[in-house]
């Protein structure tokens, strides 16, 4: 029913340290075992089949015999990022339900994600939202067929953002960590070696609290609305923002919502400059430099 995807893609840009060689951040070890490991262990405990997304077949080499079980995919060379990853996984998953995570999640265990599952009767995608308004990008749990076909038109579109799938399915939820019995160390990515010193603090002093219940996003859409361009009803979401080239009606929405973080990055689809500027202003008040 649960399939789970690991992504292992990146190039790990900020884990290295000038004048060493190339260091595969998913094999870096932490608590005694590699990153990649704990996370496909967490996975193992309610999925019924692992895929792994890489980005050359070098590192399913390197993989195999941790984790010989797994599925290997490489990712698809007509996205990039994470999406890339994600889309060449969807089409090896048959289950209903996926569950993706990042190879650098070394804290995240099966009660993490069992909330993100349970929610995927009402909604799409779900995801978490941090206290601060943060959210992380690469962590959901999706309906795996509506999430295939939402990418695939991704694909037409050109876009290449982990967001543009929170931002391109009908309803979403964005669960509040601590409403359901998560701890924030578990949903920590781990970007440079001295996180794993930092633990959860990082996290906890990542700005002041803006988030205190779970965000549900309900629009009603069908992909059917996106491929006959029906502007009505696509009022509020990505698609009516790349089509149209007006991100306002989709700000709002999130803005009147509380997920501003999610808001800071519709501003950079907007084709006036100042706009963009102004999306990456906000974004740097969460503490993103590059987005």
């Amino acid at each position: 029913m649960v399939c789970g995807v690991i992504l292992s893609g990146g190039l790990s840009r900020r884990f290295q340290r000038s004048g060493e060689p190339w260091l595969d951040k998913a094999l870096y070890m932490v608590n005694g075992k590699p990153m990649i490991k704990s996370v496909f262990d967490a996975l193992s405990e309610i999925a019924n089949h692992i895929v792994i997304a890489v980005n050359n077949a070098e590192r399913i080499i390197s993989y195999r015999d941790l984790m010989p079980s797994a599925t290997y995919v490489i990712d698809d060379n007509r996205l990039r990022g994470p999406l890339a990853g994600i889309y060449s996984a969807l089409t090896k998953c048959d289950d209903d339900y996926v569950v993706v995570v990042p190879n650098d999640m070394p804290f995240i265990t099966s009660k993490t994600i069992k909330p993100l599952i349970s929610e995927l009767v009402n909604f799409e995608v779900t995801t978490y939202i941090l206290p601060n308004g943060h959210i992380e990008n690469a962590l959901m749990a999706m309906r795996r067929d509506e999430a295939l076909r939402y990418v695939e038109l991704l694909i037409e579109y050109s876009r290449s953002k982990t967001f543009d799938i929170v931002r391109g399915l009908p309803r979403v939820l964005f669960l509040n960590p601590l409403n359901h019995d998560v701890e924030l160390r578990e949903l920590m990515n781990i970007n440079k070696r001295d996180d794993v010193e930092k633990g959860s603090k990082k996290l906890e002093e990542g700005g002041e609290v803006s988030i205190k219940n779970d965000i549900s996003i309900i629009r009603n859409f069908t992909l059917d609305d996106v491929v006959n361009k029906n502007f009505e009803s696509l009022a509020g979401s990505l698609w009516y923002t790349i089509i149209i080239k007006d991100p306002w009606p989709e700000f709002r929405l999130y803005a009147e919502a509380g997920l501003h973080f999610l808001a800071a990055h519709v501003l950079l689809d907007s084709i006036n400059e100042n706009v963009k500027w102004l999306g990456k202003r906000l974004l740097s008040s969460f503490g993103v430099d590059k987005a």
